[in-house]
């Protein structure tokens, strides 16, 4: 049943994550030809200081997961109820929280970019922007937080992935037809909105017991805020280089941004997949830990991580000789600003590999729920990325900030393997520190031929499409081949689970 429950959430969020990554690829573009690259770099910049507000959620939504582990896991309706009730409270102070720091964006974020762009266009495209947030806040986090507990994410995230895709087309339309971007964004945000419909309909009718409103256990949520000391360091590191560009660069920071923004997508993109097979199995390890099954961990922790280092190194083995000639071809037509910088493409691709390579320490610690220990690690992280940033910006502009998002992660990562063979897996490290080298190895040599064998300028997506599909075949070979002969048995146990999930019946 829990190998079923991860297949389905792994599946689907793959399923969403594509539609997400073709999404973000084909809707920038048309908002850069239509309204240009200041435009498209102030949507960027401001979704990030949105990201930023998105602080006021408290941890509450982690929290609440971490919570629900075990009560879901012994079927205890009333406990349930009480964590849910409790996370509904603190889900509406955020929202009421996050709408006030909004408002205080509005009247202050145009300062940052006088001049770039008509301020009416600004601050209702924050307040546009916003909506989707505060529908979360205050109407859908409660539910998504119980699915994803109880190993259903997948049905959020099949209801999203119909959403984006209608997103996409009508706005591709609105485009078209000549609408004004305010209004593509005004409607992009509708269709979230109804998500909310979908979710809720399939929560009340799979939990006809489901109370927000019992008397709530806050207690349950003891680590909410040593979650929240996580989310704002990763919401930190994760969005500085935006903040420091768009308030230190000027006069062209929206075109910087935009640049940056371009880039980013890339890596959103490609982080999106990567999340897809490590979203749906969380909740499972978290059962795993909550029933204290040791043997059962290690040996299914093992296999995942063997699984998502083979995928990883493929997909930036594939990045890091890829991405500039995307680039070149995205931008083909414009010409405000210059977006191929091999300089840009090596950082960011570095950057996917240091965010990546701790996603599977991650997911036992968050499965675990191990957020107060590790609390002054990830303060840590946020003082390097915003030290160096700041140091390095002025001199070197977005690569000195890019470089600076380089050095957080690559700490944070390799703090994260060695944490977790020292507290959850125990020994790990050795096995999890060999598997890294020799990809980094493997990857290093395809990126160093495929650059002179892959041309740096393409006429047409179709070219660079067939170029890519030649990189990832021999990048398949040549990673899965390596990993399958240095280390067989464990290719072969995974062979055996994902065979033995596809044909279970359920129980």
């Amino acid at each position: 049943m829990r190998g079923k429950q991860a297949l389905k959430n792994m599946v689907a969020s793959l399923l969403l994550q594509v539609i997400v990554l073709l999404s973000g690829l084909i809707l920038p573009r048309f908002i850069l030809e239509a309204y240009g690259s200041s435009v498209n770099g102030m949507i960027t910049s401001v979704n990030q200081f949105l990201t930023y507000l998105g602080l006021a959620e408290a941890g509450v939504g982690t929290a609440t997961v971490v919570a629900l582990y075990t009560p879901l896991a012994l079927n205890q309706t009333e406990e349930v109820n009480s964590i849910l009730s409790a996370s509904r409270k603190f889900y509406n102070k955020s929202g009421m929280l996050f709408l006030a720091l909004t408002l205080v964006l509005v009247g202050v974020y145009p300062f940052f970019i006088s001049g770039q762009l008509e301020n009416s266009l600004v601050r209702w495209m924050i307040l546009v922007l916003a909506g989707s947030t505060l529908v979360d806040y205050f109407f859908l986090g409660k539910y998504r937080v119980l699915l994803t507990a109880n190993q259903e994410g997948y049905v959020v995230a099949l209801i999203q992935a119909a959403g984006t895709i209608v997103n996409m087309v009508v706005s591709i339309f609105l485009i078209y037809i000549g609408a004004g971007v305010l209004f593509v964004k005004a409607v992009a945000t509708g269709v979230y909105m109804l998500r909310l419909v979908l979710v809720k309909i399939y929560a009340k009718r799979k939990y006809p017991a489901l109370d927000f409103h019992a008397e709530p256990n806050e207690g349950a949520l003891k680590q909410k805020n040593a979650a929240l000391l996580h989310q704002v360091v990763g919401i930190i590191v994760n969005n500085t280089d935006t903040t420091v560009l768009t308030i230190c660069l000027g006069a062209k920071s929206l075109l910087e941004v935009s640049v940056y923004g371009i880039y980013m997508m890339v890596v959103n993109a490609v982080n999106q997949l990567m999340t897809s097979f490590s979203n749906g199995l969380t909740a499972g390890f978290g059962e795993v830990i909550a029933k204290n099954e040791e043997e059962t961990l290690k040996k299914s922790y093992s296999s995942y991580e063997y699984m998502y280092f083979v995928i990883m190194f493929i997909v930036i083995a594939c990045m890091g000789v890829l991405i500039l000639p995307f680039v070149g071809v995205y931008t083909i037509n414009l010409t405000d600003v210059q977006y191929v910088r091999p300089v840009l493409g090596i950082l960011f691709t570095l950057i996917v590999f240091m965010q990546n390579v701790r996603i599977p320490g991650l997911t036992i610690i968050c499965a675990a729920g191990h957020y107060k220990e590790t609390r002054c690690q990830a303060i840590l992280e946020a003082v390097i990325n915003i030290t160096v940033s700041l140091g390095l910006v002025w001199k070197f502009g977005m690569a000195g900030v890019l470089f600076g998002t380089v050095c957080s992660y690559g700490y944070r990562s390799f703090e994260i393997v060695f944490y977790t063979s020292r507290h959850l897996v125990k020994g790990c490290a050795k096995k999890s520190m060999f598997r890294i080298l020799r990809n980094v190895l493997i990857v290093a040599l395809l990126c160093i031929v495929g650059t002179y064998v892959i041309p740096k300028n393409m006429a047409s997506f179709i070219t660079w499409f067939l170029y890519a599909i030649g990189m990832g075949a021999v990048s398949v070979f040549t990673i899965v081949g390596v990993n399958y002969v240095v280390e067989p048995d464990e290719f072969k146990e995974l062979v055996l689970r994902v065979k033995g999930i596809v044909n279970r019946k359920e129980k």
